[in-house]
C-alpha cells in the first residue's frame, strides 16, 4: 500500500514538473519574439542588408512590445484582442515596407499570407 501511495505522488509530481516547464517555455520576451520574427524575414526575403535587418529588428521589437500591452490591455477579450492585433499587424507592416525594396516586400507579403494560412 505505501508502495501504491508512493507511485502515485512521483507520478503527480512528475507531471506537475513536465506541464510547468512545458509552459514556461511557451512565453517568450518581445527580444527573443523580434529576433524570431527578423531572422524569419532573413530567411525568407532575399537580399535583406544588415541594415535592413536592423531596422526590422526595431520594427519587430515594438510590435512585439505594443502586442504584449494589448494582450494585457483586453483583459481576456478574444475579441478585442484579434482587432488591436490587426491594427498592430498593419502599422508593422506599413513600416516595413519602407525598409524594403519593392520585390522584397512582395516576398514579406507573401511570407506573411503563408504564415497566416498554416496557423489557422
Amino acid at each position: 500500500m505505501k508502495i501504491l501511495k508512493s507511485l502515485v505522488l512521483l507520478a503527480g509530481l512528475a507531471f506537475i514538473t513536465m506541464n510547468a516547464s512545458a509552459q514556461s517555455k511557451s512565453i517568450m520576451t518581445p527580444e527573443q519574439i523580434s529576433q524570431k520574427e527578423t531572422d524569419k524575414v532573413k530567411k525568407n526575403v532575399t537580399g535583406v542588408t544588415s541594415d535592413q535587418g536592423s531596422k526590422i529588428l526595431v520594427v519587430e521589437y515594438d510590435h512585439a512590445k505594443a502586442c504584449n500591452e494589448a494582450k494585457a490591455a483586453s483583459n481576456g477579450d478574444k475579441a478585442a484582442f484579434k482587432s488591436k492585433k490587426k491594427q498592430l499587424c498593419a502599422r508593422r507592416d506599413e513600416k516595413i515596407k519602407t525598409i524594403l525594396s519593392t520585390d522584397q516586400y512582395a516576398q514579406y507579403t507573401k511570407m506573411e499570407e503563408t504564415h497566416k494560412k498554416n496557423s489557422k
